[in-house]
């Protein structure tokens, strides 16, 4: 089945002929932290199907969102990463979770979490003015935490020779960055490898608005 258009001559119109699909953009945020092998995306999206996944990511190869590659060893397995073009959505997909984030305030109980998605997040929240280089690792997972006075670059990945690492559960590191957890409370749920003092200036640079 030939994939539904808008025939519109208009910007919007013409973004959502390429995005504007069930999942599509979900697997655009999902990849923002950096390449996923087709499980890993599949894993990282409850509710889709195979084949649906493998539709969309078609598409998206098609329209230029995706490439399918190679990864180095030793994985060296298969795996999707965002163009350019791709990762350009990134704007577009802050400014609709910071729409959507009021709806949060009323949590329901069969919502998914994960904290890949809240560290998306946090490269939103980052205030800024601060020059640290850490890592996360959440639930034996490693996430790149490399703070500039100017952005906030956070992926999967390891970090060479961070100032600080804080090993914890990904229950625990989604409450810390929410508010939900003080640091007195935090530094008895997680091992931080560093100062206390950095420690507390990454959590209070990309910690959840008020």
């Amino acid at each position: 089945m030939a994939r539904r258009a808008y025939h519109e001559a208009c910007g919007i119109a013409k973004a959502l002929d390429l995005v504007g699909e069930r999942w599509t953009l979900l697997v655009v945020r999902n990849l923002l932290l950096g390449p996923l092998r087709y499980s890993d995306l599949r894993e990282g999206l409850p509710g889709i199907t195979t084949n649906l996944l493998a539709k969309r990511l078609a598409e998206m190869v098609k329209g230029g969102l995706v490439v399918r590659e190679q990864g180095a060893p030793p994985d060296g397995g298969w795996r999707y990463r965002l163009t350019e073009r791709g990762a350009a959505l990134e704007p577009v997909l802050q400014a609709l979770g910071a729409w959507g984030w009021p709806a949060l305030a009323k949590p329901d109980p069969r919502d998914a979490r994960n904290i890949a998605w809240l560290l998306v997040a946090l490269r939103r929240w980052y205030r800024g003015g601060r020059s640290l280089r850490a890592e996360l690792v959440a639930d034996g997972v490693p996430y790149r935490l490399v703070l500039t006075p100017e952005r906030a670059e956070i992926a999967r990945g390891t970090v060479e020779a961070p100032a600080l690492r804080v090993r914890a559960t990904a229950d625990a590191a989604r409450r810390l960055f929410l508010g939900q957890l003080g640091i007195e409370s935090a530094l008895r749920e997680v091992t931080i490898e560093g100062s206390r003092r950095d420690f507390e200036q990454l959590v209070r640079a990309v910690m959840a608005p008020a």
